[in-house]
């Protein structure tokens, strides 16, 4: 089959030698993330009980990436992007306008399930919106572009936490932070609405979709995944386990909150939620400095070795909240790892990507969000909430090892093919 012509145009505007629409594209990450983080780190210090946030986080992010899928499938069907993610960033901002009036944790739930839903609308047609746009020798360098930029957002939000706790406690209240974070989000969406074009979308003509029926564009979506080949099909297995060891950042805050200590690390602390925005603003400046350096890195040489360091700083940050988490500097090894792993996930964007065809992105990052949607519930939900509740926290951290060691065993087992021989067909990997 030959490239859809919606993929051969390219956006050709270019600043510092990368597309123009990619950089506001992460520029809209960045003011996302930045809304992003700031609910996330204020929900485990409402008054609820610990577990069931960070049981709703981990349920509400599984939901989200499961939804990923269904956008991803209908973004290579319609094949259109932006409109995708215009959805996606709108519902985003009103779920955070609503949390800013939420007065029960029903109300809670509900705005977390709204939001998650949007996050899932845009997340794989931005995946593959990426990869349209980016040359496919870059694809490292260029999702570590979008991820440094996002994770630089949440910095700033989690470190504009950390200045109000620290100087307004007593002033700042959540629903006023809440509030900041619809706007940032609204600012998120204006950028991709007035500075984001799709490659090729002014010369295409209007598409057949709307005169296709829903049966056929099931039969259509079916075909496409049975174009991906058996060795995509082992990348998203080996994803699957790994990301079984991913646990969700509220056990993190909640787990150093265990603690009970007036200070960490030296640092007094003022607010209840003072400390989970200091856990992950060091995350998240470890993930914003590293991301696009350790992409642009993955662009040389094997991608799985980026796939193994994820694996083995996962499995130290786990060990170290697990077995020296009683210390503070176990907790601060522990997040120190966790967000040096999560600068990977540019590299393990287009570790995925370069195993599927250019025309098959959106159903391919679809098919992985999904798959990575299921195995966060398991850990999050099941393994991670009912080991934390009845067993230990320590204990909790352990038991989500196992799978991430299992994702481990299946990389020499998978292909890495040069980008030579990486066909827009659908052939470019063995069947």
């Amino acid at each position: 089959m030959n490239t859809p012509n919606f993929l051969k145009n390219s956006t050709e505007k270019m600043f510092f030698g990368i597309p123009v629409a990619l950089w506001i594209l992460s520029l809209g990450m960045f003011f996302l993330n930045c809304s992003s983080v700031v609910v996330f780190t204020c929900l485990p210090f409402l008054s609820f009980k610990k577990s069931s946030i960070g049981r709703l986080e981990g349920i509400v992010e599984g939901l989200s990436l499961i939804c990923r899928a269904a956008a991803g499938l209908l973004s290579d069907v319609i094949k259109r992007r932006k409109r995708f993610l215009l959805i996606g960033y709108g519902i985003c901002a009103i779920a955070r306008l609503l949390l800013a009036a939420a007065a029960s944790f029903e109300w809670i739930i509900f705005s977390r399930v709204v939001e998650k839903i949007g996050n899932g609308v845009q997340a794989s047609p931005r995946e593959a919106l990426i990869a349209d746009i980016a040359p496919k020798k870059s694809l490292g360098k260029f999702y570590g572009l979008n991820k440094a930029l996002g994770m630089t957002g949440s910095t700033l939000g989690s470190g504009f936490l950390i200045f109000l706790f620290f100087f307004y406690s007593k002033q700042v209240t959540f629903q006023q932070i809440f509030l900041y974070s619809g706007i940032l989000a609204c600012v998120s969406f204006a950028l991709l609405l007035c500075g984001v074009k799709e490659p090729g979308v002014a010369s295409e003509p209007t598409p057949s979709y709307k005169h296709v029926s829903v049966r056929e564009i099931f039969a259509s979506v079916l075909a496409d995944l049975n174009k991906l080949s058996w060795n995509f099909w082992k990348v998203i297995l080996c994803i699957f386990f790994l990301k079984m060891g991913y646990f969700s950042g509220a056990f993190m805050m909640n787990f150093a909150a265990l603690q009970n200590s007036s200070d960490f690390l030296g640092i007094p602390l003022h607010h209840p939620g003072q400390l989970g925005a200091m856990i992950m603003t060091l995350q998240n400046i470890l993930c914003a400095i590293c991301s696009y350096p350790v992409g642009w890195l993955s662009d040389y040489g094997d991608r799985r070795r980026a796939v193994l360091v994820c694996a083995v700083l996962l499995l130290s940050s786990m060990i170290s909240f697990g077995y020296f988490g009683c210390w503070q500097w176990g907790i601060f090894l522990g997040v120190l790892f966790y967000g040096l792993q999560y600068s990977l996930q540019g590299a393990l964007m287009a570790f995925l990507s370069s195993s599927m065809p250019a025309n098959l992105q959106g159903t391919g990052f679809g098919v992985f969000f999904s798959v990575s949607g299921t195995a966060i519930l398991i850990s999050n939900a099941f393994i991670m909430g009912t080991v934390w509740e009845y067993y230990s926290p320590n204990i909790a951290f352990f038991a989500v090892c196992i799978p991430v060691i299992i994702s481990v065993l299946f990389l020499p087992f998978i292909k890495v093919f040069p980008f030579s021989e990486k066909h827009s067909d659908g052939k470019s990997d063995a069947q």
